[in-house]
């Protein structure tokens, strides 16, 4: 498992590149703990061709000091509605941010679960310009735990959309 969170962390940087330079949405995070910063950010819902919703925060600014940061892409177990999921709720996913001091830190759900996460959508309603898309606005929390052993401290994802 750390060597896909690992390569996951090296993709996380051509996400970034690759975000989509969409209108301010109003979605802003913080990070605290052993990191702290402020970014912009892209909050929405696609789903798959399998049917699949997947909620996804896509950062919209590098953040000196942080080679990598990825605040978090989870599946949904249905459309998505007005409510609060927890990382129980949710399907596979990861949220994460590789240190200046090379630490990795994570909150994920695979085979097994890694951290807190917590989503609150407040409304979510299908964007009719894109089929598939869902709009939705609302709140999520991460706690990342450090990858590796005698590695100590966390992250925390602090997100409004």
């Amino acid at each position: 498992m750390r060597n896909a969170l690992l390569a996951l962390a090296c993709l996380a940087p051509l996400t970034l590149a690759a975000a989509p330079k969409q209108p301010a949405t109003g979605c802003r995070g913080k990070i605290s703990g052993a990191v702290t910063a402020e970014f912009g950010c892209i909050a929405d819902v696609v789903t798959t061709d399998a049917g699949t919703p997947i909620f996804t925060i896509t950062p919209r600014d590098a953040i000196a000091d942080v080679p990598v940061y990825k605040p978090g892409s989870f599946e949904l177990p249905a459309a998505p509605a007005a409510r609060t999921y927890t990382l129980e709720d949710l399907g596979m996913g990861l949220a994460t941010l590789a240190a200046e001091s090379g630490t990795l830190y994570t909150a994920a759900k695979t085979s097994g679960q890694r951290g807190e996460v917590t989503l609150t959508l407040r409304s979510a309603k299908r964007d009719p310009s894109q089929a598939g898309k869902w709009i939705v606005h609302g709140t999520y929390r991460a706690r990342l735990l450090p990858a590796g052993a005698g590695k100590t401290g966390e992250i925390v994802f602090e997100v409004s959309f």
